[in-house]
């Protein structure tokens, strides 16, 4: 992300952004159902490091699935426990083997995945 406009800025901006995507079409992608999490701020790319930044954002997911978080509900006047998960992230293919640890460049560029002796093929 480049908020200035100058190609030759010392330093890189990486928004993070959660969508809460269990609404309807039209209110998934607005404005007001997106969170603005954090910013990763660096003098270079964070690349292969994201995980680094990334990581009091996976604790917290982590908690969300597992424990939950009590919340409350304005509309009933109750109180409930919450729980969320990650269903997927959108980005280009370098920072999705940087994301998921794999390698993209050349040869090895297919993502594979074995889950019970059985080898899943992932295309994007």
């Amino acid at each position: 992300m480049n908020p200035f406009g100058n190609i030759s800025n010392q330093h890189s901006l990486w928004p993070v952004l959660l969508v809460i995507y269990n609404l309807p079409p039209r209110l998934c992608m607005k404005r007001k159902c997106m969170m603005f999490s954090m910013m990763i701020f660096d003098p270079t790319q964070p690349g292969n490091d994201i995980d680094v930044h990334l990581s009091p954002l996976i604790e917290d997911l982590i908690n969300l699935w597992d424990e939950g978080v009590v919340v409350y509900n304005g509309y009933r006047n109750e109180t409930f426990k919450f729980h969320a998960m990650l269903c997927c992230t959108i980005n280009d293919f370098p920072a999705y083997g940087n994301l998921n640890g794999y390698s993209v460049k050349r040869h090895h560029a297919m993502l594979f995945c074995t889950i019970n002796d059985v080898t899943l093929l992932y295309i994007s």
